[in-house]
């Protein structure tokens, strides 16, 4: 899911169609009308993408990762992760993903409706352009409650990180951080990945973007005694 898309983009988000904006039926309207994930799924911002997450996976060692917004799967094909669970809120675009990886081995996509979020479920969660489309409190603060519960040591996102005004009704810029810090005391940051293609008020929308990645890792709490004990038992 990205703020600019390439190609079909789907529908423009009414200013007020007389209901409430709902994330979820925004992002499966503009499926079911043709649109893709965005330009942050396509072209150098992919690559990037997958660059990185690839380099992480590598580096930590992850056999397992979930995303939360696995969207048309584009950027999937960039991947080398051994184990992929994608979960999406359109169940269009889910049956789209197992079509288009049928035969792609051990990678597998449910809608988010259907998912049980059980705790410690991937070595990896994963949210790629995500988190600044769930414009609504509730949406915004479960889906980040799952994105750490479901993951046993590391947590990786992919977003803005600011409350700068967004020029979309489907986009809202939020701390995340803050949000983390107060809520998630069991998680650390591990890095915070420089942006190599900003967008800027003079920039190509469709090749530059204000999300980054930010690498959180799970603290280990157990005192150092019981470790001991454990490993000896």
């Amino acid at each position: 899911m990205n703020e600019h898309a390439t190609g079909n983009a789907g529908p423009t988000p009414p200013e007020d169609d007389g209901e409430p904006f709902s994330s979820e039926r925004y992002w499966d309207d503009r499926y079911q009308t043709g649109g893709n994930s965005g330009s942050g799924s396509y072209g150098r911002l992919a690559v990037y993408k997958a660059n990185q997450v690839n380099e992480i996976v590598h580096r930590f060692k992850v056999k397992e990762v979930i995303e939360l917004g696995c969207g048309d799967g584009n950027q999937l094909s960039l991947f080398s992760i051994r184990k992929y669970i994608g979960l999406d809120v359109s169940p269009l675009v889910v049956e789209r993903c197992r079509a288009l990886y049928s035969k792609g081995g051990k990678r597998d996509f449910r809608t988010m409706q259907a998912f049980g979020f059980a705790e410690d479920q991937c070595d990896m969660s994963m949210s790629l352009d995500v988190i600044y489309h769930l414009v609504e409190d509730s949406v915004f603060e479960t889906y980040l409650q799952r994105l750490f519960r479901i993951s046993r040591r590391l947590v990786l996102i992919y977003a803005s990180d600011g409350t700068e005004t967004a020029d979309s009704p489907h986009v809202r810029h939020r701390k995340y951080s803050d949000w983390v810090a107060h809520y998630q005391p069991d998680w650390e940051i591990v890095n915070t990945y420089p942006q190599p293609f900003p967008k800027t008020e003079t920039s190509n929308p469709r090749h530059t973007t204000f999300a980054f990645f930010r690498l959180y890792r799970k603290i280990n709490r157990e005192p150092a005694e019981a470790r001991k004990t454990s490993r000896s038992g």
